[in-house]
């Protein structure tokens, strides 16, 4: 049996000072170590000295509750407590009776004071830091996850299962994980995860999600190579935050400031063709006028007529086409409708049956893959008119010119293709110049070069694009986006 001081000696190595207390007559001692952390009560009764100068007054109650079923009921406890030292600092204890085998012939019970003041800071550091984890990552919509790559396993928190509108007993499968990535953005994901766990390579990158109801969200992705001690990689750690709103807003920003710079182009490219063809026909004009003053006979005025004339004719047909550019625009203030892209070039061919005739042009459609579409009717004939009036005037001179018309959807966006196998041409040469005003590409008399200007600016307007391909003597093909 170890006396008082190899006890005393043992304990005072851990940091662990006691009590001795007589369970009949309830007086108690202290262990020096015990009065070397909080000081010695002096001539004052040890139990009452311990409750109002050491304990915190938040444990007094239980601690004296505890105390009395102890020494009344010899029943054991054990109870986390705080106690003023030496240094007026409050420090966590716990305090628990030491265990005896021999329960019927006990006198004597020892109560332990444990410091666990270091375990309980870090637990509270630890809680303190999830909680702030979790507040933040709430705030942010930013989850964690965790690949196992070694055993093939997807592990999200909360968070992430929020994000993704999964339920929180939701567990992800490795072989379905690119289920809840939008398709176009698969092989992205591939290479950044394969890259990562291959070469340790991390990423952040900006991607589509789907949720598990497959509905599309912007994130951003990071993720980190996990190694184990002996640096191989066994996984890939990551956070997913939401940034739909954003992002949306970014690429709505983007959209508008694109066709808010679309344009100003084109209105300076309007202005700049408005002012050089009327300051041309004025000067001409201007000429024409001094002539006549400086003619001195009526012979001589009779003359320069004709060329009053032809000036005149110019003037009215660049004021007509400026005035067409001007009207097509004006459709704007139209309402989009839903139009059969059929019904459309029905209306198209009908008006220009003359000139499909003539040349005995073919026209092929096919509108399987999108048959209809929400566009201003106007605008959608119009770029159908131009595209093929264009592809027959400039058909080749040794074939008969055939158009091939077709809609299709592709990554969620709606396209048609207008092709033919006329002249085509030279984008090399021409590729910057394809959709300026009064630009011409071939000899041709019907040629006025607004066409390919007015379907560009049509197309743009309406928030899509066009683009063109093309091979001298093979053919050229006009692809639009909605």
């Amino acid at each position: 049996m170890l006396n008082d001081l190899q006890l005393n000696s043992i304990l005072e190595d851990f940091d662990i000072a006691y009590w001795k207390v007589n369970l009949f007559s309830k007086k108690l001692s202290w262990s020096d170590h015990f009065s070397a952390l909080v000081g010695k009560p002096g001539t004052n009764e040890p139990f009452e000295y311990f409750l109002k100068e050491i304990l915190h007054p938040d444990y007094r109650y239980d601690f004296r509750l505890y105390f009395d079923k102890l020494t009344s009921q010899n029943e054991p406890f054990s109870l986390e407590l705080k106690l003023k030292l030496n240094n007026g600092k409050y420090r966590w204890f716990e305090c628990r009776n030491l265990k005896n085998k021999d329960h019927s012939n006990r006198e004597t019970a020892v109560l332990l004071f444990v410091n666990i003041h270091q375990a309980k800071r870090d637990q509270y550091t630890i809680e303190e830091n999830f909680f702030y984890y979790h507040e933040t990552a709430e705030m942010t919509s930013t989850g964690g996850w965790y690949v196992d790559t070694l055993h093939k396993n997807i592990y999200w928190d909360n968070v992430t299962k929020k994000i993704v509108n999964c339920p929180i007993d939701y567990q992800p499968a490795y072989e379905e994980r690119l289920k809840f990535y939008a398709p176009e953005h698969h092989q992205r994901v591939l290479s950044s995860f394969e890259k990562c766990e291959k070469y340790g390579i991390p990423f952040k990158i900006e991607l589509k999600m789907l949720s598990l109801h497959n509905k599309e969200f912007w994130v951003r992705a990071t993720g980190k190579p996990v190694y184990n001690e002996e640096q191989e990689i066994i996984g890939i750690r990551g956070v997913y935050q939401d940034i739909d709103e954003n992002k949306t807003n970014e690429l709505n920003l983007q959209n508008s400031l694109d066709i808010i710079a679309t344009q100003n182009s084109r209105l300076f490219n309007f202005a700049h063709v408005v002012s050089h063809h009327l300051r041309s026909h004025s000067s001409n004009l201007s000429l024409i006028v001094e002539l006549l003053k400086e003619a001195k006979t009526e012979a001589d005025k009779l003359e320069l007529l004709p060329n009053v004339v032809d000036i005149a004719d110019n003037l009215d047909t660049a004021i007509s086409q400026l005035n067409e550019i001007v009207n097509k625009q004006s459709l704007l203030s139209k309402n989009r409708r839903i139009i059969k892209f059929e019904d459309a070039l029905s209306g198209v061919m009908a008006s220009t049956s003359s000139l499909i005739n003539r040349e005995n042009a073919k026209i092929v459609a096919e509108f399987n893959a999108l048959e209809e579409i929400s566009y201003i009717s106007e605008y959608l004939e119009s770029i159908l008119l131009n595209l093929i009036t264009n592809a027959i005037k400039y058909k080749h001179p040794g074939r008969k010119p055939v158009i091939y018309i077709q809609t299709y959807i592709e990554n969620d966006k709606e396209y048609l293709e207008i092709s033919d196998n006329g002249m085509g041409i030279d984008l090399d040469q021409y590729g910057d110049k394809m959709f300026g005003m009064y630009k011409t590409f071939h000899s041709n008399p019907e040629a006025k070069g607004i066409g390919l200007f007015i379907t560009k600016n049509q197309v743009e307007t309406l928030g899509g694009s066009i683009s063109v391909t093309s091979t001298v003597d093979v053919g050229t093909t006009f692809k639009i986006k909605f």
